[in-house]
């Protein structure tokens, strides 16, 4: 009778510990980890970019499959455990399926989960302009983008600054831009109707500098002690150039020099703000600031 008690409190025993080990993590209380909130996602050609923005706590992430018709969810399996102020790129997704992420907090010394947020989320391939055509047109940026159902608004940037946003069927120009440089770097990034970020269509215009009075290009300022060596690039129509100094914030003419080169001997140790131009037919160009600091 008594192996029959003995047999039956170790059966009791191994059913409990069996209760006890579940597949999905369980916050403990006692630490009471927040939820997490500082989470940012992104779909790109890739797949799904997860940023975690916790200062403190690692972002253990897990993801099921949304069924299909009367299909249920599929089991969370692990994705990733990412840590503070990184980022993950879940590349295992497929075109246009629905996808659940849940998110919890961790802390990995004690090995304790916060309770979970859960995000759903649907994949795509990002989309892209089928037919864009980028000008340069009486000193304006001109684009024109073709019909498309897909591509809601198009954000247009030269040299980094958006300057506008173009429609599709019609050409679109833009003249409000930085003029300081022969090369205009041009991005049009399109967006869908959802606000989801497409492909960016980038392409490089060269510009005549003589015919726009642009400023010297790609300028180089090198200090050895108190001795500062200013260059910039050689340009075909060979202009002049006017040296200025920066003194209680105005601009003093140090001198005009007819080559891509200035040499200065510093009084001080203090950084030295000098502004160059190029001059031509008596018309001078934006300046443009620069700083020799030892």
């Amino acid at each position: 009778m008594k192996i029959f008690k003995l047999l039956w409190l170790f059966a009791t025993i191994i059913a409990i510990t069996a209760c006890g080990l579940k597949s999905d993590v369980v916050p403990k209380s006692s630490l009471d980890l927040p939820y997490p909130t500082n989470i940012d996602y992104a779909i790109n050609s890739e797949g799904v970019s997860i940023y975690n923005g916790s200062d403190n706590y690692t972002l253990f992430v897990e993801k099921a499959e949304e069924g299909i018709g009367f299909v249920n969810l599929a089991s969370y399996r692990r994705v990733a455990s990412i840590n503070p102020k990184q980022v993950y790129v879940d590349t295992d997704v497929i075109n246009n399926r629905t996808y659940k992420y849940r998110f919890r907090n961790y802390h990995g010394i004690v090995k304790t989960y916060s309770p979970a947020t859960v995000r759903t989320i649907r994949y795509y391939k990002p989309i892209k302009h089928d037919i864009i055509n980028a000008t340069y047109e009486r000193n304006k940026v001109c684009l024109y983008l073709g019909l498309s159902d897909r591509v809601d608004r198009t954000e247009v940037k030269v040299n980094g600054v958006n300057v506008g946003t173009a429609k599709n069927g019609i050409k679109n120009c833009f003249s409000d831009f930085p003029n300081t440089t022969a090369n205009l770097m041009i991005t049009a990034i399109p967006y869908d109707k959802d606000n989801n970020t497409g492909v960016p269509y980038r392409t490089t215009i060269k510009r005549n500098t003589a015919t726009l009075n642009l400023p010297p290009q790609n300028i180089k300022v090198r200090r050895n002690g108190n001795d500062i060596i200013i260059t910039w690039d050689k340009e075909k129509d060979e202009p002049n150039y006017n040296v200025y100094i920066v003194e209680n914030g105005k601009d003093k003419l140090q001198k005009q020099i007819d080559i891509e080169l200035f040499r200065y001997t510093a009084k001080t140790d203090k950084c030295i703000e000098f502004k160059i131009s190029s001059v031509r037919k008596g018309r001078e160009s934006k300046r443009i600031s620069v700083s020799a600091c030892k």
